[in-house]
């Protein structure tokens, strides 16, 4: 074999080493909250997973990789995986709870509110996606089976999908749905040129930055309200603090 070929063979076989990532083992601790059903979230190689019922979790991450850690009632943190996070192959975040503060209460008066209004009668059916119907399926409770009384009256498949958990994995699954939902609203919104050319994300962490956005509560509100203004100003922001966290040491 020519040492042509041999050095061409060589640099085949190195190469997916160069780009293979380690799988880093973590934990989430919330002082006096479950840290159950956090997001975990490589905004480089765009890998994500959940936290269990122990706030445990596996990922896949190279050194210098920025993870991000949300969930609805906690801050947002952010670790960059460091040379010793890879040979320990373990990290520790703690998060802290959100102070839930009411700030504004507004009594709207409405003159012409009736029952269809108020649901009471004549209500439309709510509209649930394939996620939702599948979790509302497996949650569904039945009377008609005498040998289930003592158990509430769930059915068959309700008392097997809460031991086997499926149920869990659904409301997981339900969740995972609202975000790609909320993703795929954000690409009608702005083409792919918009975050490169006004708001300076760099073109390999444009789909990272995407899904950093629809973690945002407010954000999220703008999208579901379709109000492109507010929604504007919201996202140049969150590309300022993003584009931070990819320029800092921590």
């Amino acid at each position: 074999m020519s040492k042509t070929k041999i050095v061409l063979v060589g640099f085949l076989f190195w190469v997916p080493l160069l780009y293979s990532q380690t799988t880093i083992k973590g934990k989430v601790v919330v002082k006096e909250q479950t840290a159950e059903g956090i997001h975990v979230l490589n905004l480089v190689s765009e890998k994500a997973t959940i936290t269990n019922e122990k706030g445990e979790f596996t990922i896949e991450a190279n050194e210098d990789d920025l993870l991000v850690f949300s969930a609805v009632h906690l801050h947002y943190w952010r670790k960059t995986i460091s040379a010793d996070d890879i040979k320990n192959g373990f990290i520790e975040v703690e998060m802290t709870v959100k102070e839930q503060k009411l700030e504004e209460v507004v009594v709207t008066e409405y003159t012409k509110i009736n029952a269809q209004d108020l649901g009471i009668i004549d209500y439309k059916p709510k509209k649930y996606t394939p996620a939702e119907r599948r979790l509302r399926t497996a949650e569904q409770l039945k009377w008609y089976s005498p040998l289930l009384i003592p158990f509430g009256g769930m059915s068959v498949d309700g008392l097997i999908n809460q031991i086997s958990g499926r149920t869990n994995q659904l409301k997981k699954e339900v969740e995972i749905e609202k975000k790609e939902l909320l993703l795929k609203k954000l690409n009608e919104w702005y083409e792919n040129e918009f975050y490169t050319n006004q708001l300076n994300i760099p073109e390999e962490y444009r789909e990272g930055f995407k899904v950093y956005t629809i973690y945002d509560e407010e954000f999220i509100n703008y999208l579901n309200s379709n109000d492109t203004v507010n929604g504007s100003l919201c996202i140049s922001k969150l590309a300022n603090e993003f584009l931070t966290y990819l320029t800092s040491d921590e």
